[in-house]
């Protein structure tokens, strides 16, 4: 496909738009072929995700294991003054999709003008600071970028691999900045566009899903302008990598997006064999029917089980002065956790298809012990009733339970519309186990965005969805309370992230600032592994006694995978801290339709 255009004078030849040193990735099976359409489903443009899963391209990466740092477009580091300072050789040489240089300008950029602009980061991110500080960064020439804390920063590298989109292109997104552009055209653009502000039109024009025509350092590009049917994104022409014949990468030309109306839609095309990797929005309690199709339809089916549980978050600190004292008692969590049957509801929902799980961490976690599991997870809705009798919540008559008050125990739990399949019904079961100690819940799935607000509001209580199974120490939120997305204490969050500037935030009490404080210390501890293991385990061993979220299960996730798309490997981890399928290498995939043609589907 590059071979053509070169020849047409309309592109420079494969060496000349490759860094001095690219980065060689070891494909998973055997060297692969150019060419071929990947085809994917998608509901909307977070399914193309080349912000995040489809473009993981940080400066530094998790292997394909997972759990390892390696470089990324930075081709090594150095750390110095005890974890102060980090520099960062970049790769001479490396271009944008468009041909235009790299360079630590456009790092300069990004950290001057984008995360340091209050209209466009009216928060500074939090994972750039030590002590409450935000680092000095520097460029000491084109090539090398430089971040010096004020403390030390013992897992920079490592949040890097999860948070380390540090870069902008900084000759495209000028033209749409007042600092460099002209106001009255960003206006008129902005205007053009039905936007109000220039920082609304700027977020728009640096949306890798939303523009076609931003330029990219990661290995698709859209070639079709959103919204569409059918999103296409083309092969960048410039991509850094290779594998270890020193071919360009990635081999395949283009990935093709159906957008489709909702998750059900997405299993069922998947089922037909209209995916050659579909491993988001895929229901697994369909496995048998997707194992009845894989044959007929020439796909096969990977299997494995995920890092994240399934959960019901209890917020901490409720708006609602009567709940709040019950929502905070640790028996009443403990009553919640006893009351599910989880083995018939991984019977009935999974067909034993899924873990019971107390949603704290997972094996795939460094700080991860197997005796987190074990508190509060059998059945004994005997003793859910006492416990709730001892909370204050009452029976009356043998019907449904009481406030400590006498007005009725009658409580939303709020469902967030799953990404990875999870079955509606599994929550009306909840709902169902709960009823019968006698707490009365009313089931409701909201959308997405309004889901999301209202439990970051504090305003959902009850609230359920699942919580990170590994690497969570990059992703502090899901454990500590440490911004309004802390769902188990969204206000706590609010108040941590903005230093008490936030005016629905709420000073968190001993318990949880001890959570904040041992998280702090784990961050800035720099060659002392013991303990940060210490405090790491420290934070999860109080999440199990204390039981801030009712854990579930870990579900089996499914991954969808045509006979002719190889070089997948045989297990994915599948969490968002690694972003499943980013971590795998993407650009290393190829298609082989002789392949596809002789193979039989089956479960692997």
């Amino acid at each position: 496909m590059l071979a053509k255009r070169v020849a047409a004078g309309q592109l420079p030849p494969v060496e000349d738009r490759l860094p001095e040193n690219p980065a060689v990735v070891a494909p998973v099976e055997r060297i692969g072929k150019y060419g071929g359409t990947w085809r994917r489903l998608a509901k909307g443009s977070a399914d193309v995700a080349f912000t995040s899963r489809l473009g993981y391209e940080p400066i530094v990466r998790w292997d394909s294991s997972g759990r390892k740092v390696i470089p990324g477009f930075a081709e090594s580091w150095d750390i110095r003054d005890g974890g102060r300072t980090y520099s960062f050789k970049l790769r001479k040489g490396m271009k944008w999709s468009d041909g235009q240089p790299v360079t630590s300008e456009d790092f300069m950029f990004w950290f001057e003008d984008v995360i340091s602009n209050t209209d466009l980061s009216p928060v500074f991110p939090s994972w750039l600071k030590v002590g409450g500080e935000i680092p000095a960064v520097a460029a000491p020439d084109p090539w090398t970028i430089e971040f010096t804390f004020a403390a030390p920063y013992g897992i920079f590298l490592e949040t890097l691999a999860f948070q380390g989109n540090i870069i902008a292109p900084k000759h495209y997104l000028k033209q749409f900045h007042p600092k460099y552009g002209d106001m009255a055209a960003i206006n008129a653009k902005a205007k053009s566009m039905e936007l109000d502000y220039w920082y609304q039109l700027y977020g728009r024009m640096a949306d890798l899903n939303d523009n076609a025509e931003l330029p990219t350092w990661k290995a698709f590009k859209l070639k079709t302008q959103p919204p569409a049917p059918l999103l296409i994104a083309e092969r960048n022409p410039y991509y850094w990598k290779v594998d270890p014949e020193g071919n360009q990468l990635p081999y395949i030309d283009q990935i093709a997006f159906k957008d489709l109306q909702n998750g059900e839609i997405i299993t069922l095309k998947a089922m037909a064999g209209e995916a050659d990797f579909q491993d988001r929005r895929i229901d697994s309690a369909n496995f048998p029917l997707f194992m009845e199709n894989s044959q007929r339809r020439n796909y096969r089916v990977l299997r494995d089980v995920s890092p994240t549980t399934v959960a019901l978050y209890v917020n901490q600190y409720s708006k609602d002065p009567a709940l709040r004292p019950i929502l905070q008692d640790r028996r009443f969590r403990v009553a919640l956790s006893h009351a599910v049957n989880r083995k018939e509801l991984i019977f009935l929902l999974y067909a034993n298809r899924a873990v019971a799980s107390r949603a704290v961490a997972s094996p795939q976690d460094p700080y991860y012990l197997p005796e987190f599991e074990k508190k509060y997870l059998e059945y004994d809705p005997k003793l859910a009733e006492e416990l709730l009798d001892q909370v204050g919540l009452k029976r009356k008559g043998g019907g449904m339970r009481t406030m400590p008050d006498g007005t009725p125990f009658r409580q939303i739990m709020h469902v967030f519309p799953s990404e990875t399949g999870t079955p509606g019904d599994l929550w009306q079961l909840l709902a169902d186990y709960f009823r019968e100690v006698g707490l009365d819940f009313v089931v409701t799935i909201e959308s997405a965005a309004l889901s999301r607000l209202q439990v970051c509001n504090g305003n959902s209580d009850f609230w359920a969805y699942c919580i990170a199974g590994m690497h969570w120490s990059v992703d502090p939120l899901w454990y500590v309370p440490w911004s309004s997305a802390s769902y188990h204490a969204p206000l706590y969050g609010r108040y941590i992230a903005t230093e008490g500037k936030d005016k629905l935030g709420v000073k968190p009490p001993p318990e949880f600032q001890r959570l904040v404080d041992w998280y702090k210390e784990l961050y800035s501890t720099v060659g002392n592994d013991a303990r940060k293991l210490e405090l790491g385990q420290a934070i999860l061993r109080q999440w199990a006694d204390e039981c801030y979220v009712i854990g579930i299960c870990k579900e089996e996730n499914l991954a969808i995978v045509s006979n002719r798309f190889r070089n997948v490997p045989e297990h994915i981890i599948h969490d968002y801290r690694v972003l499943t399928p980013g971590y795998i290498g993407i650009e290393q995939f190829y298609i082989d339709d002789e392949y596809g043609r002789e193979a039989k589907g089956g479960e692997k």
